[in-house]
């Protein structure tokens, strides 16, 4: 674990790289979750 929390020392760049990544992958994943469910809803109608 001292070796991670050395390298996001050092490029700290990259650690605040992969969290905007995080972010971005969580509300691509939430959003195409509600497309799922409006166009279920949409079908059943």
């Amino acid at each position: 674990m001292d070796g991670l929390y050395n390298f996001l020392n050092t490029y700290q760049f990259y650690g605040l790289l992969a969290i905007i990544l995080i972010i971005w992958a969580g509300i691509f994943l939430y959003l195409k979750n509600i497309g799922s469910k409006v166009a279920k809803l949409q079908k059943d109608k």
